[in-house]
């Protein structure tokens, strides 16, 4: 059995990690409130930006296009063909202290990258936060580029090499197929991972909602040439939309996690004061019992 001193030293350590995790929760729970806030900002635009993409090809199938809207049509980010060769952009965080966040994220982007092998198709990865780069260079997959430090409220510039490296591979033809692995962030006690495509693109289809009025927009110059500069920012938007949901998946993660480890600090710290009462009680009884003998001693 342990010393009163031992569990004292043990008390005191345990208060001290305690400390500490109180205070990652509560940065935690101040980030999250400014991240979270940047993610519901930014997907009535994504959502904006889907709406317009679907308004435009449903025009393009609609009209006769001329020469300029024909070539905008066959822009290479929507070009289908079959695939050889799959690109998984995968989005962790740089840090740890997060819960099953990463572990969940890396399973699901794996089990994917695996179900691609197994149809004999190559698999490469477009990795993004040194927990997934840690766990791709173990697993020895094909890492094509990697990026960390993006930081915790980063812009659309920021974000935007991602993008532009996976559309490179897929113009270039080096990949056929493209993929987001990302947590989405739903609530602060769930947040789920979720493979979503990213080329080539597929405008959304949405039928008109019913007694809708139809709007007949004007592009300017046409809308072949407005889709061809929409294309490549749409994708930026994409990513970009992924890497915010991340870092408010982080902050939710770790904001749990921390919570959870505090409580079960003073969950700890209790059983340790109560070992030390059984401790003190029994040196104390036996001290007493030592002076009990020593006196019956005495008075033979």
């Amino acid at each position: 059995m342990p010393t009163a001193r031992e569990i004292r030293r043990r008390i005191g350590s345990v208060n001290n990690i305690k400390q500490i995790t109180r205070a990652m929760e509560l940065i935690a729970v101040t980030r999250l409130r400014r991240a979270q806030q940047r993610v519901l900002a930014s997907r009535p635009y994504a959502d904006k930006m889907r709406q317009v993409l679907s308004e435009l090809e449903r025009r393009l199938g609609q009209e006769e296009a001329p020469v300029g809207d024909e070539a905008a049509a066959r822009h290479p980010l929507l070009d289908r063909r079959p695939v050889q060769r799959v690109g998984i952009v995968l989005l962790t965080t740089d840090r740890g202290l997060a819960g099953a966040l990463n572990a969940n994220i890396l399973r699901t982007g794996l089990q994917y990258g695996f179900d691609q092998m197994n149809r004999n198709r190559a698999v490469d990865f477009v990795v993004v936060g040194r927990k997934g780069r840690q766990t791709l260079r173990r697993q020895g997959l094909n890492v094509i580029a990697e990026f960390t430090q993006l930081g915790d409220y980063p812009n659309v510039t920021r974000v935007a090499p991602i993008a532009r490296v996976a559309m490179d591979a897929f113009t270039g033809r080096q990949l056929d197929e493209v993929v987001l692995v990302y947590p989405r962030f739903v609530s602060t006690l769930r947040q789920e991972p979720r493979v979503a495509p990213l080329l080539p693109i597929q405008p959304p289809q949405e039928e008109p909602a019913a007694g809708a009025s139809q709007v007949d927009y004007i592009y300017e110059p046409d809308p072949g040439a407005v889709l061809a500069a929409l294309l490549p920012r749409y994708v930026e938007i994409q990513v970009y939309q992924a890497v915010l949901e991340l870092i408010a998946s982080e902050f939710a993660a770790r904001m749990v996690a921390m919570r959870n480890a505090t409580d079960n600090a003073n969950e700890l710290v209790n059983d340790l004061r109560l070992g030390l009462n059984k401790a003190r009680q029994a040196t104390i009884t036996r001290e007493i019992i030592e002076v009990s003998a020593g006196a019956a001693s005495q008075e033979r």
